[in-house]
């Protein structure tokens, strides 16, 4: 029973800190303002996280459980794999312009949390690995000829990513507009296209 209210309130201090983040930015926000949210003292939080640090990568790690989620319930009920490959663009860019400000780039960055690599190397892996089935499914079903799924997935992925990053000559950033996030979209478009024209039969 105290594991599972130990459980809980770590929960409950995540989707506090979520909420705030997501609204104001996590470098804006203080862990003063998470406790007052949660009416509770500062040092509860620090017993569940050591630091603001290991509470923003807890965000991000939860953050990227909603993606999936979402980004795995589309390919399910898509009926080709060009249908499913396209459908996860609007989840991949609702999902950006929605948590753009949990500073992801910021994150990467941060030397004190270079651990955080692993972290995200699983969840690159993880998506790749999606693609992979949904490329594999229409392998099967004659609707694309593919060799290698895995090898073309990670390369989709990869390129996907790139479109992102080659927005801007500056830094990495998580500062993007409205009408930046319409161009990675358009791009991520007409990427999908021109690879599912590659793979079809």
């Amino acid at each position: 029973m105290h594991t599972e209210n130990r459980d809980e309130m770590r929960e409950r201090i995540i989707e506090a800190a979520l909420k705030r983040f997501t609204h104001y930015g996590a470098s804006k926000t203080t862990m003063n303002e998470i406790a007052d949210d949660l009416h509770c003292s500062k040092a509860s939080l620090y017993y569940y996280f050591p630091d603001k640090h290991s509470l923003h990568l807890a965000v991000l790690e939860k953050a990227g459980e909603m993606y999936f989620q979402e980004i795995e319930q589309s390919a399910a009920t898509a009926t080709t794999a060009q249908e499913a490959l396209l459908d996860m663009i609007p989840v991949r860019h609702n999902f950006a312009r929605r948590f753009c400000r949990l500073e992801l780039f910021k994150v990467l960055k941060d030397k004190q949390l270079l651990h955080s690599d692993e972290t995200f190397r699983q969840a690159r892996e993880k998506e790749t690995a999606l693609v992979a089935g949904i490329i594999r499914k229409g392998v099967a079903s004659g609707e694309l000829v593919a060799d290698n799924p895995e090898q073309i997935a990670a390369l989709y992925i990869q390129s996907m990513i790139g479109l992102r990053l080659s927005l801007s000559a500056r830094e990495l950033t998580d500062d993007i507009s409205e009408e930046e996030f319409e161009i990675v979209r358009q791009w991520q478009v007409q990427l999908a296209d021109i690879f599912i024209k590659g793979l079809k039969s």
